[in-house]
């Protein structure tokens, strides 16, 4: 038969739970590292929800691979739009630089990598076209 102590030690050991992650949020938030990635975080908040989608796409991308990609694929888009169009406007000169059997290895890579992760090329496909019919860049 339980006695009148028991509910009071469950109790007890209840508040301490509650106590002990009270500190522990405490803590976290008097460290040094910790203060100096939310300062980041509010100063930089467009780089912030990126890192978020990025990493959100990556775990995604074990679960449902294309969508996943899809959204690594946006994120790489909405950062890398500039340069991947420049290497599509100069692509003759990148073909004379590198020379024909480069170029070839390499877009055997990418299509190779597109039969793998194709939502990583949709995605990145959209952002650059809009990124394009926006004039952003």
């Amino acid at each position: 038969m339980p006695t009148s102590d028991e509910p009071k030690k469950e109790k007890s050991s209840s508040e301490g739970k509650k106590k002990g992650s009270s500190n522990a949020f405490e803590n976290l938030k008097k460290n040094e590292k910790i203060d100096h990635i939310i300062k980041y975080a509010q100063s930089n908040t467009q780089d912030t929800i990126a890192f978020a989608l990025l990493l959100l796409g990556i775990l995604w991308s074990l679960f449902h691979g294309f969508y996943g990609g899809v959204l690594v694929g946006l994120v790489a888009g909405f950062y890398f739009s500039r340069e991947i169009l420049e290497l599509i406007k100069s692509y003759n000169d990148f073909v004379k630089e590198q020379g024909t059997p480069r170029t070839l290895i390499l877009g055997g890579t990418l299509l190779a990598l597109f039969i793998a992760a194709p939502g990583f090329f949709v995605g990145l496909a959209i952002m650059v076209g809009l990124k394009i019919m926006l004039r952003t860049d």
